[in-house]
């Protein structure tokens, strides 16, 4: 047999099968539970016993004769023996007198089930016979085509046609709408937008959503990227070493200066938290001697939820003077292989960790009664706020993914109270990440959503403030005046979203980064523009410029005005216009959108061409292939890409200021953040 088949079978059953157990027996669960009662149990394994008392001679164990020792509760849907004491789930009990074992038992019984009690009629009887059955349909195919297309076996389906035709279809239209998602984000419609569309902010199921997101990382990865990591981490030589020897790779003097000094966390508290100094001079004890990735960092050890063990660390540079180092880095173990790029350098990489699956702290508060829980973007931050008494987690990046959200449901519950402490940075990225989370989170059925502000004047964030008062009690009174004075999140309405989109400034995915308070003031600058301005010839920087130019005031928008239309599109340099204003305004431009979709203001990369780059490079290197390299070579970067090549970025771009040749460049999975904590998202196709 061809090995591209082979391929086509084994992403083909991945994919199929993950939507079986993920989806599909999901979804008929509550149908599986309801034909489930004691009666239909004891009729059709032919128990023995008092059913009327739902008491029967358990089948578990030898030599049982009791009659009553085994009880079943038809409320509950459960059983339980007081002799030998096995106990479970009705569909456990099936499992358990069906004999099946094996990774996929459970499932096996729930499809036992479906079919014998139920009265369902799968079609198939088992996980395995699912497989063979969707196997043998794919290789019928290509004994009749003997094609190698994927697309060519898309239309292959073993599941009911009643459950293809409604949630398959429902999948196919959640692709698709991510789909247009990424297509909003990455362009600008410079248009009068008469004919746009309204704007729907829909009421999102978590549930459902976190199952589609397991689904596709089954398909991709055969496995969810949660369950990898934790598998992962429990192999990497680089957590061990660092949970074995942790007294000899720590420099406690060095951890203690730092974290007072950036932070004003003292030493206990650091160590409680596991975190670590790593020196160089201690580099020869490490497992590969020769990795110098973690030189000079101090190490955020992340724990998983549910074990508690480390599944990676966030390793903060403590010298952000040298420019060919990145501020973050997020690391799980060590690249076993050498790695010698094209300029001959030899180093050795590291394995990523997706620190969008976990929540730093959730460990430690999982079992307590919390009200009110602080949400940050730095793991610092959190550790400060944990250790004045406030129940707070890390995001450990500035974006809120779906699945911290799914933790936070399903530990806290959606009446929690959430207190977003989000960076207060100058230019706004950290506050706008802050209602975008909102937005979502309200989405997904949270109602009590705060937005809490440090004074700019005492620092963007908790630990700088912290540092800057050095008066723990002093700084608790600020936090509460800060918590007194929040922002009570609620959306505005469809109409105003719609009438938004209607500006022409922002696309959907972005006008879910403004802050509700100030929508109003931009619908009316949006619409005073369009008298004055054509939207249709105004090019990618001049669109952005206007998006800087929203939170300014009335007389600096009457100095923008008083350009004629060709003045102003006759600039090229959007840096021409700010000057011209600043030369007759006393006030700075505010960069409220700078960063609030970079995306929509790329030149040179197109669609297609951004979708491949971002599984390599973050935001900020994207942007500097923009600007710097020519189409020719941004093609020739997005080859390699293609290809799964090796190779260093900055070989393309024009060296005409100094710039880390990343070793991370290299890999195929995009893993830092820069700064801001902004994350990497890996946008992965899907076959099927």
């Amino acid at each position: 047999m061809n090995r591209s088949i082979d391929s086509i079978i084994d992403k083909k059953i991945s994919h199929d099968v993950g939507v079986l157990i993920f989806q599909y027996l999901n979804d008929i669960e509550p149908l599986i539970q309801q034909s489930l009662t004691a009666a239909k149990l004891k009729d059709f394994y032919g128990l023995k016993g008092k059913y009327s008392k739902g008491r029967f001679v358990c089948p578990f164990h030898h030599g049982a004769d009791n009659p009553t020792s085994l009880s079943m509760n038809d409320n509950k849907r459960c059983f339980h023996c007081n002799a030998c004491g096995k106990s479970g789930t009705y569909i456990e009990f099936i499992m358990y007198m069906q004999n099946f074992a094996g990774r996929n038992s459970y499932n096996d019984a729930k499809i036992f089930a479906a079919n014998h009690f139920a009265r369902l009629n799968l079609g198939f009887n088992s996980i395995a016979d699912f497989e063979q059955k969707l196997k043998d349909k794919i290789l019928e195919r290509y004994r009749k085509t003997n094609s190698l297309r994927y697309m060519d076996y898309y239309d292959i389906w073993l599941l009911p046609e009643r459950f293809f035709s409604s949630t398959e279809q429902s999948q196919v239209s959640q692709r698709q709408g991510e789909e247009q998602q990424i297509k909003s984000s990455t362009e600008v419609r410079p248009s009068n937008c008469t004919n746009k569309p309204g704007f729907i902010l829909e009421s999102l199921d978590l549930e459902m959503t976190i199952r589609h997101l397991k689904a596709q990382n089954i398909i991709v990865n055969g496995i969810t990227d949660y369950d990898e990591a934790v598998q992962f981490a429990k192999n990497s030589k680089l957590i061990k070493d660092f949970t074995q020897n942790a007294d000899k790779l720590n420099s406690v003097d060095k951890l203690t200066d730092y974290m007072s000094k950036k932070y004003n966390i003292d030493i206990d508290t650091a160590l409680k938290y596991g975190l670590i100094f790593f020196d160089k001079s201690s580099q020869h004890q490490l497992y590969y001697s020769d990795f110098f990735m973690l030189n000079n960092r101090v190490l955020f050890p992340v724990r998983d939820h549910e074990t508690g063990i480390i599944v990676g660390y966030q390793c903060r540079r403590t010298d952000l003077s040298a420019p060919r180092h990145y501020k973050y880095l997020n690391i799980t173990d060590y690249q076993d292989n050498l790695i010698t790029n094209e300029n001959g350098t030899t180093y050795r990489d590291f394995v990523p960790f997706k620190v969008g699956n976990f929540l730093f702290n959730l460990y430690e508060l999982k079992g307590k009664c919390i009200n009110t829980l602080w949400i940050t973007e730095g793991i610092a931050d959190a550790i400060k706020l944990s250790s004045m008494g406030y129940d707070a987690v890390s995001l450990g990046q500035a974006n809120l993914t779906d699945y911290q959200i799914y933790l936070i449901d399903k530990y806290f519950g959606k009446d929690v109270t959430l207190n977003l402490f989000f960076d207060n940075d100058d230019n706004k990225i950290g506050q706008n990440k802050s209602i975008a989370a909102a937005y979502r989170l309200w989405q997904f059925g949270f109602r009590n959503i705060r937005i809490i502000n440090t004074f700019k004047e005492m620092g963007k964030d908790i630990t700088d403030c912290s540092v800057k008062l050095r008066d723990d009690d002093m700084l608790r009174l600020f936090i509460n005046h800060w918590e007194e004075q929040a922002y009570s999140f609620a959306p505005v309405s469809n109409e105003d979203l719609s009438a938004l989109l209607k500006t022409g400034l922002y696309s959907e995915s972005e006008i879910l980064f403004i802050d509700p308070r100030d929508v109003e003031r931009i619908i009316s600058f949006g619409e005073m523009l369009n008298k004055y301005l054509d939207f249709k010839n105004m090019t990618y920087q001049q669109l952005k410029l206007l998006k800087k130019l929203c939170s300014f005031k009335e007389d600096e928008i009457k100095i923008l005005l008083s350009l004629s239309t060709k003045d102003f599109l006759d600039v090229q340099n959007t840096n021409e216009t700010e000057a011209a204003i600043k030369e007759n305004s006393n006030t700075n431009i505010d960069s409220t959108q700078e960063e609030g979709n970079v995306e929509g203001s790329l030149i040179n990369i197109s669609k297609a061409q951004l979708f491949h780059l971002k599984k390599r490079f973050d935001i900020g290197i994207i942007k500097k292939i923009d600007n710097e390299c020519s189409k020719k070579q941004i093609a020739a970067i997005v080859g390699n890409i293609i290809r799964n090549k090796d190779f260093d970025v900055w070989d393309y771009i024009p060296k005409n200021e100094s710039h880390y040749s990343s070793t991370s460049i290299a890999s195929s999975t995009n893993i830092l953040d820069d700064g801001n904590f902004t994350p990497v998202y890996d946008d992965v196709s899907i076959p099927f």
